[in-house]
């Protein structure tokens, strides 16, 4: 029989030892359910219920715990909070387990294919995916790397899927969490992409990159799916998004954007004209990537001297802050301007060193800016220090913001936090702003069953092509015989008045 929620949680209240009343809640749910997906904003505490909930509903391990590397040092630090001299082996630089390993094992995503077969051998009491939306292609190597271990291990393990940002963009990539979890609209891709993610074929295959039926979604997950806002759950002083127009030099990647807009452009005439058969994500998107690629690293340059200032503005305040970029060279640049106050972590920075940075950050009075790359700094890292922060440049991934955000909009803050983000005026810049804002839109009708006023689709890059189905085919003719700055401006802010 099964037992009542109440039961769970006076269970999870015996053992809460100083938990939040929203951790006890989310104990008892994981406890409850055995397979689950936890997707409590960031900075709610997601490791610690993890941890609780897996060691008392399974009183011996071995346990499991898949992660991006930034974030293993810090599960490790959690484990030894909450259990009683654990035994701990993280893998890579280490070995993989013997098959008689008890403990904890702690491994990174990117690991997971190359040591497969020794972590299925093992009758696992408990699989944690930590940052799941790393599993979110369903076809990916990772994706399957984490089905199979879940699939082919002995026994019947207890298995967590924590994420903050529970779908990224889009309603598929709940898909692969929901089949980690033994979900039953994990069972076919297509029917859960025909009711879900408005799916349609045309002559390249099935196009899934929508959202349909959103409120029953949200119903359907209520039974495997628990989430949580800061606002919701905690005392937190609130958060404050702005958006700072940059003024960049008129020929900033120019010719780069041109030649991304002509791409763009041929592409849809020979659609138009049914002269290639090459798929969208061929050879021309490939250049289209690149060409992109180029327009944001220069504005990323550009805006290193306005995104300074800001910096210093907020040291002469006397507060310490979080500096974000895509790119590792106007880093180093803001780097160099506060050397002696700052701490910088790239991918480059070898995962045993990140900790020791942030702990730096964190407890030296003197160390006032931490300069970060969005994917390799923006991920399980505690900066409470900071109530400021500011994105040199835009990530097409809302999700990628949201996560840098939550560095320092989390259990432990203090002060308001005020996020500024950098636009270089005229660009391209303003229409991933529009974008950006429409995602973050569509995340929240998921997960909370509220509705949308239009249909969202794909990434930034998606967007911008089926844009340019909407402008006028002379455009063609404008982009053969060059286009000047003051055109590419009208040219985008058409594209983001249509969005």
């Amino acid at each position: 029989m099964n037992t009542p929620d109440r039961d769970y949680t006076g269970k999870a209240l015996a053992i809460a030892r100083g938990l939040y009343p929203h951790q006890v809640e989310g104990v008892a749910f994981l406890m409850r359910r055995r397979r689950a997906i936890l997707a409590d904003d960031m900075g709610l505490g997601k490791t610690r219920q993890a941890i609780v909930a897996v060691t008392h509903d399974t009183t011996q391990g071995p346990y499991l715990v898949v992660c991006p590397a930034s974030v293993k040092r810090n599960w490790g630090r959690e484990i030894e909070l909450v259990c009683q001299n654990p035994e701990i082996l993280s893998v890579g630089p280490g070995d993989p387990p013997e098959p008689e390993w008890t403990g904890w094992v702690i491994i990174n995503y990117d690991l997971l294919k190359r040591h497969r077969e020794v972590l299925t051998a093992l009758s696992w009491q408990g699989i944690i995916f930590d940052e799941a939306h790393y599993l979110k292609n369903h076809t990916s190597q990772r994706s399957r790397a984490g089905r199979s271990l879940v699939e082919e291990c002995p026994g019947d393990p207890v298995v967590y899927c924590l994420t903050g940002t529970p779908m990224m963009n889009r309603p598929r990539d709940l898909f692969v969490l929901l089949q980690v979890v033994g979900h039953s609209m994990g069972r076919s891709f297509i029917a859960y992409a025909k009711r879900y993610c408005d799916a349609f074929q045309n002559e390249y295959g099935w196009v899934t990159d929508g959202a349909s039926n959103l409120k029953e979604l949200a119903i359907e997950l209520q039974g495997v799916l628990l989430r949580r806002a800061k606002e919701d759950v905690l005392d937190l002083p609130p958060k404050q998004r702005t958006w700072l127009d940059v003024d960049v030099p008129s020929s900033t990647a120019q010719k780069e954007t041109e030649e991304a807009l002509a791409i763009l452009l041929q592409g849809q005439r020979r659609e138009r004209e049914s002269l290639s058969l090459e798929t969208p994500s061929g050879r021309d998107r490939g250049r289209l990537i690149a060409k992109l690629a180029t327009v944001r690293r220069k504005l990323a340059e550009a805006k290193v001297s306005t995104t300074s200032e800001y910096v210093q503005n907020v040291l002469d305040q006397g507060e310490k802050i979080l500096v974000f970029s895509c790119f590792d060279a106007p880093l180093r640049k803001i780097h160099e301007r506060f050397e002696d106050c700052s701490v910088i972590l790239t991918g480059a920075t070898p995962v045993d060193s990140r900790q020791a940075l942030v702990d730096r950050f964190q407890e030296d009075e003197g160390t006032r800016v931490f300069v970060a790359n969005i994917i390799a700094g923006g991920v399980g890292l505690n900066l409470t220090a900071a109530s400021q922060i500011v994105f040199n440049d835009l990530d097409w991934v809302p999700a990628n913001h949201w996560q840098a955000e939550d560095r320092a909009y989390r259990i432990g803050q203090q002060s308001r936090v005020q996020a500024a983000y950098m636009i270089a005026a005229g660009t391209i810049d303003e229409f991933v702003r529009m974008v950006l804002q429409t995602k973050a839109a569509l995340v929240s009708a998921v997960i909370d069953g509220e509705g949308l006023d239009k249909d969202i689709g794909g990434d930034v890059l998606t967007e911008l092509q089926s844009l340019m189905r909407n402008l006028s085919p002379q455009l063609s003719d404008e982009i053969s015989e060059g286009l000047t700055a003051e055109r590419i401006r009208a040219l985008l802010e058409n594209a983001r008045s249509i969005y």
